[in-house]
């Protein structure tokens, strides 16, 4: 299967559409059909059934299944990650996500160890302003029944991450099963699960009339 998965929501696929003919399209119209078409083609479950897939793959074990959908009106792109604890599975971070599209992952625990799955990873996208900016997603799925898991997010300038994870490390512990943000013209939503290998899903928008 290709990872991300669905058809890109561009201008194209706009033009196709009778309430765009002759008229300028713009991010916030892509980004709103974007949330519209969320599960179009059922490419959510596609990139769920792919995840489940490459964890029937790992087999047991503390893990967590990521799901990410961009509806920024624009291609985000991989910039960075980081591992507190465990490590990337066996296929890798998408290096870009279309607008329109989900991008899926498995993040696993390191074998043998008593360790969970606790790792961020960033993407780079466009406000609603047309400025770059950098979005953090991070999950931790710990190791033994006595801790929840936990999902947390940020936005922030360029390059702004590396160097601070020493400083986002607490407030991933501090999170719960929900986070979000809403700024500058984005909203990010993540959320987790109960289990020993969740699913953690998050979506990148930008605010859109109805």
């Amino acid at each position: 299967m290709a990872n991300p998965f669905g058809v890109v929501v561009d201008n194209d696929k706009l033009e196709e559409m009778a309430k765009y003919i002759g008229k300028t399209i713009t991010q916030e119209d892509r980004a709103r059909e974007a949330m519209h078409l969320i599960n179009e083609d059922d490419k959510d479950a596609k990139a769920a059934k792919y995840v489940d897939s490459v964890k029937e793959y790992y087999g047991d074990g503390v893990s967590t299944l990521c799901l990410v959908y961009n509806a920024t009106g624009d291609t985000i792109s991989y910039v960075t990650d980081h591992d507190w604890y465990g490590y990337i599975g066996r296929t890798p971070y998408p290096t870009e996500i279309g607008n329109g599209q989900w991008g899926a992952f498995h993040h696993v625990h390191d074998t043998g160890a008593s360790s969970g799955s606790e790792a961020a990873v960033v993407y780079r996208g466009k406000t609603a302003n047309g400025n770059y900016s950098d979005f953090m997603l991070a999950w931790s799925t710990p190791w033994g029944g006595w801790y929840r898991n936990k999902a947390y997010c940020e936005m922030g300038a360029v390059d702004s991450f590396p160097g601070r994870w020493s400083d986002i490390y607490p407030k991933i512990n501090n999170s719960d099963y929900h986070d979000k943000v809403d700024r500058d013209g984005i909203k990010i939503d993540v959320d987790t699960a109960k289990g020993t290998s969740p699913v953690f899903k998050a979506i990148i928008k930008i605010p859109f009339s109805p």
